[in-house]
């Protein structure tokens, strides 16, 4: 009778306990390196989830397999990884480095409040902007990878003559989140942004700047190159390769397999997109074939593109001058 109360005791503790996913380190001479690799590595965040022992809650590893012949596109959830970018871009007239990490996971199952968003595949994005030339962190932003919830902050470095003139000087409310209104910037190599997401919604209900790992149970996360996602291998199919996104007609560029169709159907009419809530491809729709526009309305989807932020701080209010 003890054994099956301890081991009941030990199940709900480990249910309990933080999931911690940890990039690479950064060593001392990554942080003084031109080198892409390396800053990727320096500014990666640290992602943090509770009830990491339901699947949907682990960060994954996109994949293709072979289903009665025909190709299903799922997330592992037994293998992290983060896939990563580097972008160019303009803000005010300065040029900025756009540091991309990608992580995806199952599904949104089922929750009462938002059960209109469940759907599989989903994606949460964080970009780190980086002023050239010297490199410093001034923005980090989070967004779902269908374009949802976005979260912007500027950091300590980011002039306050710039920010909208109604910023808040101690905390923001963004998403039912209270958030730092200014972020401590990371310092490669000693510290680092901590992204701590909610159970079931992944949705970012706090930000940190941490010297030191937070507790919980560690699980590492491998960086790899955002292109991956365009090549994953098919298992059983030897040799053959295909990408995590649609490549041609009304869906293209959107991830496979994560059509969500109560929303899409419901508020997608009402908003003239019937792919609403569908994870995405990001990047210039030229290119990929669909707009990563970050605001509902459709008469503003232009100026939220998250691909071109010189155009999306002006119309949240930011002061960037001509």
């Amino acid at each position: 009778m003890w054994a099956a109360v301890i081991l009941l005791l030990a199940a709900r503790a480990a249910a309990g306990e933080d999931h911690v996913f940890a990039p690479p380190a950064c060593a001392a001479e990554d942080a003084a390196s031109r080198d892409a690799a390396a800053l990727l590595r320096c500014y990666a965040p640290v992602f943090v989830l509770g009830q990491g022992e339901r699947s949907y809650n682990r960060i994954g590893t996109p994949e293709i397999l072979l289903d009665h012949g025909r190709e299903k596109v799922r997330v592992d959830p037994d293998v992290a990884a983060v896939f990563t970018e580097v972008r160019p871009d303009r803000i005010g007239g300065k040029d900025v480095l756009q540091l991309l990490y990608r992580v995806h996971f199952t599904r949104l199952p089922f929750k009462a409040s938002v059960f209109y968003e469940m759907h599989k595949n989903v994606g949460v994005l964080a970009i780190v902007t980086l002023e050239e030339p010297q490199r410093i962190p001034i923005l980090l932003t989070t967004v779902y990878t269908c374009g949802c919830y976005r979260v912007l902050l500027p950091t300590k470095l980011f002039p306050r003559e710039a920010l909208p003139l109604d910023w808040p000087r101690e905390t923001k409310k963004l998403l039912g989140a209270t958030l730092p209104a200014t972020l401590r910037q990371p310092e490669p190599p000693g510290s680092r942004f901590v992204l701590r997401l909610a159970s079931k919604t992944h949705r970012v209900i706090g930000i940190e700047t941490l010297a030191d790992l937070p507790a919980g149970r560690r699980a590492e996360l491998p960086l790899r190159p955002m292109e991956d996602l365009r090549r994953l291998p098919v298992r059983g199919k030897e040799g053959a390769t295909g990408s995590f996104f649609h490549a041609d007609g009304a869906l293209k560029g959107h991830v496979r397999g994560a059509w969500s169709p109560i929303e899409g159907l419901t508020a997608g009419v009402l908003l003239l997109d019937l792919t609403l809530g569908m994870d995405k491809d990001f990047g210039d729709p030229e290119i990929t074939g669909t707009p990563f526009y970050t605001s509902l309305l459709p008469w503003r989807r232009q100026v939220s593109r998250l691909d071109r932020f010189d155009p999306l701080l002006r119309y949240l209010g930011f002061r960037l001058g001509d």
